[in-house]
């Protein structure tokens, strides 16, 4: 019997006060999943090349000369 067969018979088993319970544990690891397989916003700017102009030295205004001691 498969993972999926034993878990609809189970499920078939309980009474409907807890089933509202094992739907919104299922629907929270669904959720879990999509955000971890979700792209980040820095992973998306980094591979759009949004930062690129750092590794152009000329298009970068400061440096690290430019850096006071602190007083």
């Amino acid at each position: 019997m498969s993972v999926k067969e034993r878990l609809l018979k189970e499920i078939e088993s309980l009474p409907e006060e807890i089933l509202e319970e094992v739907f919104d544990f299922v629907a929270f690891v669904r959720r879990r999943r999509v955000q971890a397989e979700a792209p980040r916003w820095s992973d998306l700017a980094l591979r759009a090349g949004s930062f690129d102009f750092w590794n152009d030295p000329d298009e970068v205004d400061y440096s690290l000369d430019d850096i006071k001691p602190e007083r």
